[in-house]
C-alpha cells in the first residue's frame, strides 16, 4: 500500500488540481457572460486545458481511492 507521505502528495496534487479547474471554469463563465466576440483560438485552449486537468483529476482520483471489487 501507500505510505502516508505518499498520500499526502496525492491529497495535495489533487487539490490543486481542482483549484486549476475552478479557474479554467472561471475564466471560460467570464469570457461567456460579457457576451463579446470570443477568440476560437482562447476558447480552444480553454476547452484543451478544461478536459486536460479533468483527466489528470480522475488518475489522481483513482490512485487515492482505487476500485476494489469484492
Amino acid at each position: 500500500m501507500f505510505n502516508q507521505n505518499n498520500m499526502s502528495r496525492l491529497q495535495q496534487q489533487l487539490c490543486e488540481l481542482k483549484l486549476e479547474e475552478r479557474r479554467v471554469c472561471s475564466d471560460i463563465k467570464h469570457l461567456v457572460s460579457k457576451n463579446q466576440t470570443i477568440d476560437f483560438f482562447q476558447a480552444k485552449q480553454l476547452n484543451a486545458l478544461r478536459t486536460g486537468l479533468k483527466t489528470k483529476i480522475k488518475k489522481v482520483e483513482a490512485k487515492i481511492m482505487p476500485n476494489i471489487i469484492a
